[in-house]
């Protein structure tokens, strides 16, 4: 399936119509966690804040283990949006690409935000103390909102 097809088909699995913007962007609300698709020539890039990052500098070693090799951001990568000043996850789909797997990524995406989402709304020193396996790696078979 091509990447401009994908948001059409998460529509229809979830039972609401989606479409991309004539901008060539989407905003999904899974429960309070709003995802941000956005074509870009055949790449679909699907983004979302996690917190805010200012005086949050305790935090960056540890979000830069977790980004490595996507080992505890479910395969997506973790960033600064220096412009708004938030932490951010984000991905890719590029050309051909099964909705299946396209969905199973997706689910890892929003298990990866809501951890990361909760862990930086700890206290820096609450946070530092919490242990990385507590990430939930696993893929969940279906999609919830």
């Amino acid at each position: 399936m091509r990447t401009t097809e994908l948001v059409a088909e998460l529509g229809a699995k979830l039972g609401i119509a989606l479409r991309m913007s004539d901008e060539g962007t989407c905003r999904v609300s899974f429960d309070n966690d709003d995802v941000d698709f956005e074509l870009s020539g055949d790449a679909l890039y699907i983004m979302a804040d996690i917190a805010p990052a200012s005086g949050r500098e305790d935090a960056c070693v540890r979000l830069l283990k977790a980004n490595w090799l996507g080992a505890e951001s479910g395969g997506a990568s973790i960033g600064i949006d220096d412009k708004r000043d938030v932490f951010a996850l984000y991905a890719v789909e590029r050309g051909d690409v099964a909705y299946e797997d396209f969905e199973a990524r997706l689910v890892l995406f929003l298990k990866a935000l809501r951890y990361w989402k909760e862990w930086l709304s700890l206290q820096p020193a609450q946070a530092v103390q919490a242990p990385a396996a507590e990430f939930p790696m696993g893929a969940g078979s279906m999609l919830k909102i």
